[in-house]
């Protein structure tokens, strides 16, 4: 199995579009075959140089997870946070 792990921050005052990204990222297990698990969750601020969101996603192989990159409804969800992410970092491993 695949876990995918995304960390991104977003810029101050766009918290209503950080919403948006949100609920779309959020829609994603319901449009796209592969997704085994998701969970998307806010940092409790409380450490210098968090990020301030956090998704995890888990996939049955690369293949499966490539094709959920490729899906034009993730392509749609990333491009929401064009021009407002400060900060994304992205990590994928074997468990």
């Amino acid at each position: 199995m695949i876990r995918h792990v995304v960390l991104f921050e977003h810029a101050a005052g766009h918290e209503q579009r950080v919403s948006e990204i949100i609920a779309a990222l959020n829609r994603l297990p319901q449009q796209i075959d592969g997704i085994r698990d998701w969970s998307i969750s806010e940092d409790l601020g409380h450490r210098a140089g968090s990020c301030r969101w956090c998704l995890i996603a888990h996939f049955d192989s690369m293949e499966r997870m490539q094709a959920y990159l490729d899906h034009p409804a993730h392509v749609a969800a990333v491009k929401l946070g064009d021009g407002i992410l400060e900060k994304l970092a992205e990590h994928d491993h074997e468990v």
